[in-house]
């Protein structure tokens, strides 16, 4: 039998991980408490994408803490060397969630991955094991690149390497001003890193830029696009924080981020660390976005904002795929920043947009 293990498997990236792997294999393993209405309430409850991924015929939940060794290794001890990949997504993903709680952000990110990827050294160690990790790893590293404003976005000047593609995965680490977020999800990439170098596990690390689709439940602290786009068919004012609005992110469809583990389960590097994100051909910022929402569907979008950054929140980001597609030439992003916005607009309730 072949099985596949998702964690987070009623989120955003572990929901789209179910769907895409369910036909592949002969059994989908989902591991998810819920934990995300505690941190975001009521808006945050991912209830919607554990009916959806219970709707799969050969998913399987558990509703397991992944900070409790005991359950995580007894679902992965049940199955044993029929696991053939692991998906770790499951994590609390909001800086400012964390800033309030340090020692259970650290936990569920950190002390969760170890967990998971100490169950799978025991209990099905030649399993792909791939840890959705985050550009937040670096905190505002991005920030001492040489920027330029412009009308509408920041931009790295032209001159610059990493100015065509994005940033590629020899940015420094050191020297940074990081949140408890960055901290937490950078010890867990760094702890799968050693058990793919050290150990020898096929462990790939993926950081991630601003990852996004139908599946996320976006609210102010965590998913701005999907966000953006549900306070916009609410009618509510969306509230931009800082940088003039110009803070620029590459976007990437979450069906695209699982297409991508797939290529990796496909052919392992054990250790590898991957940039994954929309590229420069997916990135905005956040007027340009608000602006590019407002011209698909003829709804304006209002919006307040606040001068005060977050902490930590750098002006631009762009990832470099290169390195991976130079592993997997296979893989490439197939949703554009319009189908993704259009998919919210439409998952959120608002009017079909005419083609």
């Amino acid at each position: 039998m072949d099985i596949a293990v998702v964690t987070g498997s009623a989120g955003l990236i572990g929901g789209a991980a179910v769907r895409r792997f369910a036909p592949s294999f002969d059994l989908v393993v989902g591991i998810d408490n819920g934990m995300r209405q505690e941190f975001f309430g009521p808006a945050g409850s991912v209830a919607r994408g554990l009916a959806e991924a219970e709707r799969v015929p050969n998913y399987r939940h558990h509703r397991v803490d992944v900070r409790d060794q005991g359950a995580v290794d007894a679902v992965l001890r049940t199955w044993g060397p029929d696991v053939r990949l692991v998906v770790h997504a499951a994590g609390q993903p909001s800086r400012v969630w964390a800033e309030g709680q340090p020692l259970t952000d650290f936990g569920v990110n950190a002390l969760g991955a170890v967990t998971v990827l100490d169950s799978v050294r025991r209990h099905c160690r030649d399993a792909v094991f791939a840890l959705v990790s985050t550009a937040k790893v670096y905190g505002d590293v991005p920030d001492a690149l040489p920027l330029v404003e412009t009308a509408t976005r920041w931009e790295l000047d032209p001159a610059h390497p990493f100015h065509e593609h994005g940033v590629d995965e020899s940015i420094r680490l050191d020297r940074a001003d990081r949140t408890f977020l960055g901290v937490s999800k950078l010890a867990a990439d760094l702890a799968a890193q050693e058990h793919g170098r050290q150990l020898g596990m096929k462990v790939g690390v993926f950081r991630c830029g601003s990852v996004t689709g139908t599946g996320q439940a976006g609210v102010q602290a965590h998913g701005f696009v999907s966000h953006l786009v549900r306070t916009a068919v609410r009618g509510a004012p969306y509230r931009i924080l800082g940088h003039g609005g110009k803070q620029v992110r590459d976007v990437l469809d979450a069906r695209d981020l699982v297409e991508a583990l797939w290529h990796f389960y496909l052919a392992p590097k054990p250790g590898a660390v991957y940039h994954l994100g929309g590229g420069r051909a997916r990135s905005a910022s956040v007027l340009e976005l608000i602006a590019r929402y407002e011209h698909l569907t003829g709804r304006e979008v209002v919006f307040d904002y606040s001068p005060r950054a977050r902490f930590a929140d750098p002006r631009w980001w762009i990832s470099d795929t290169r390195a991976f597609r130079r592993d997997h030439p296979g893989w490439s992003p197939a949703h554009d920043l319009d189908d993704v916005l259009l998919a919210l607009h439409r998952h959120w309730g608002g009017v079909e947009v005419a083609a």
